[in-house]
């Protein structure tokens, strides 16, 4: 079986939307050697706020039609994700069933395999059948793939040594601050201040987060996928879903791939009287749903443990431990990541305040973190 085709030299546009359509529509002539490029429709999609995303459609006959997505990369992008963990990711993902076909990567994007079906409203997510069917969905990854399986296809991809690409979250931070911009006093205070706050939050909460898993990082509404004509309103069985773009993902301690999800029911608005109270009984209810997917999903685990899995107060208790003391990184690492957008993005959105917002949580949880420790550092005094 071939894999995905790797065509270096083809560029896509982002601003120009005749070149962009021409451009893909090529592209796709050269991916599928069988299509009529004269048959191909290239519409844009609404998608995140980082890359241009294309729905692309074949008409082979008179009602067969052929969809795939191309997804080309905003400027500057490189920088923040590694393209090479993001396509061996997939191919990993796909292996499993998790992920669609990839088709080709070119200098700036994907070809793959469109899912069918509807994105979420971030207004969704608090919804108890939605609940469940994310929070299995999510234990699956954290349970199947293979952290190693995806490094050692790095490897062979890039031709790179190990210690020669990101690794971990903390990696990954690390070299985002390094890309920061240092051209006044501000930029120049920002960059020292995250650097070192980095370092602290390292050492107080690193072991902290639970096991280690392949995390999705970006579970925000967009990226979840369900059925077109499934709504609460009219269906109550747990919709199929299924998660799409993986640009982001990376080992973590579980922790991080929960609290960041959860602090995605805010949208990208900040409204963030929809995040759910940590421990609260939402909470522990989709924790709950979680542990008991992780058990399911468990290698070599029978269908009599299936059926008879428990779990119990003191396991979500646990868990819920873990994503409070967790519970900041997620401001932290998309304060970071928007403080850099801001400098290098194209695309029209307000970065700098979306990096403000995100960073004003981070402040907020080592505030309530600090204050929880004082009783103990005042005993040792």
């Amino acid at each position: 079986m071939t894999g995905p085709r790797v065509i270096p030299e083809c560029f896509i546009p982002l601003q120009d939307a005749d070149a962009q359509t021409q451009s893909t529509r090529q592209l796709l002539a050269d991916v599928f050697p069988s299509w009529n490029i004269d048959r191909i429709d290239v519409m844009s999609l609404k998608g995140g706020i980082t890359n241009c995303l294309l729905k692309c459609v074949y008409k082979a006959g008179t009602q067969q039609e052929i969809v795939v997505l191309v997804r080309a990369y905003g400027r500057g992008t490189g920088s923040i994700i590694d393209r090479n963990r993001e396509f061996c990711t997939h191919v990993h993902l796909h292996s499993y069933g998790l992920a669609p076909p990839l088709h080709a990567r070119f200098k700036n994007g994907l070809v793959y395999g469109f899912v069918a079906g509807r994105s979420v409203d971030y207004h969704e997510l608090s919804n108890p059948v939605l609940m469940k069917g994310i929070s299995r969905m999510l234990a699956q990854w954290h349970t199947v793939l293979d952290a190693s399986a995806i490094k050692t296809l790095m490897l062979e991809q890039s031709g790179l040594k190990s210690h020669e690409f990101v690794d971990d979250i903390w990696q990954l931070c690390q070299k985002w601050i390094n890309n920061l911009p240092t051209d006044n006093d501000v930029q120049v205070k920002t960059k020292t201040v995250l650097a070192k706050e980095l370092m602290w939050v390292k050492n107080e909460i690193q072991y902290k987060g639970g096991p280690t898993v392949v995390a999705h990082c970006d579970l925000l509404s967009g990226n979840v996928i369900v059925p077109e004509d499934w709504s609460s309103e009219t269906f109550s069985d747990m919709p199929p879903v299924t998660f799409i773009d993986y640009e982001y993902a990376l080992p973590t301690p579980r922790a991080f791939d929960l609290a960041n999800h959860f602090m995605e029911w805010q949208g990208f608005d900040c409204n963030v009287s929809l995040i759910p109270k940590v421990g609260g009984p939402v909470m522990r209810e989709w924790g709950k749903q979680y542990l008991e997917g992780t058990h399911l999903y468990k290698k070599g685990s029978t269908e009599k443990q299936q059926n008879g899995v428990f779990v119990s107060d003191a396991d979500v208790d646990l868990l819920m431990q873990e994503i409070r003391t967790w519970w900041g990184m997620p401001g932290f690492y998309w304060g970071i990541w928007a403080t850099i957008q801001a400098v290098i993005s194209t695309i029209e959105f307000d970065y700098t305040n979306y990096a403000q917002n995100r960073l004003s949580e981070y402040w907020s949880w080592k505030q309530n973190y600090l204050s929880t420790k004082k009783p103990n550092w005042e005993s040792n005094l």
